[in-house]
């Protein structure tokens, strides 16, 4: 059995932090649902997670589509004025590990309630059109800490926020080592993004 960890700090002044990582510590407790194209259990939400995403403030959005075999592996929340894009925000990482070709694929979601700012240039530009939040684009580029080209979307969201992206391989410490999915893939992934009830 994998742990589950919820580190919570607090600074001094106005300065405040939370940091939380929940490990997928057992098979998820699907969510019910009448919809035949419904999300493995293994790609949902525990009921710990989701608490932890509830507690961000943040309003949560999630895929309705996840390639198959992928697995919700972490979810991780941060609140504090040192965060790296806006003071509260959660990542949704989601990983697949093909044993017949050896090779781990993976990607996030990201939301963050401020601090963003444009994407470089990137070597190729793919179109989004969301039903939840409209026009938008999928990058291909260097970004982050990718050492080379990877995937990672505008954000998304109304001009008062929260904000939300995809992010590919390597962008992220939490997605080194691993590879990205196809184009068309991460699109729809992006493209299936909405509100959660």
């Amino acid at each position: 059995m994998r742990r589950q960890t919820v580190a919570l700090g607090a600074g001094l002044g106005c300065t405040f932090a939370l940091l939380g990582i929940l490990f997928s510590s057992q098979q998820p407790t699907p969510q019910t649902t009448a919809r035949a194209d419904s999300q493995p259990a293994e790609s949902t939400l525990t009921p710990a997670q989701q608490q932890l995403l509830e507690a961000s403030g943040l309003a949560i959005a999630l895929p309705t589509y996840v390639p198959r075999g992928f697995v919700l592996e972490k979810v991780i929340t941060e609140a504090s004025r040192q965060t790296r894009v806006g003071g509260v925000s959660y990542a949704l990482l989601y990983r697949y590990y093909d044993s017949s070709t050896d090779q781990d694929f993976c990607f996030a979601i990201e939301a963050t309630n401020g601090g963003i700012g444009g994407i470089p240039t990137s070597e190729e530009s793919f179109a989004i059109n969301s039903p939840t939040f409209g026009e938008s684009t999928l990058e291909y580029g260097i970004y982050g800490a990718a050492q080379g080209p990877t995937y990672i979307s505008n954000w998304l969201g109304e001009e008062t926020g929260p904000f939300y992206r995809f992010v590919g391989a390597d962008v992220l410490p939490s997605l080194s080592r691993c590879e990205n999915i196809p184009a068309q893939e991460a699109i729809q992934v992006l493209e299936s993004l909405t509100y959660q009830n």
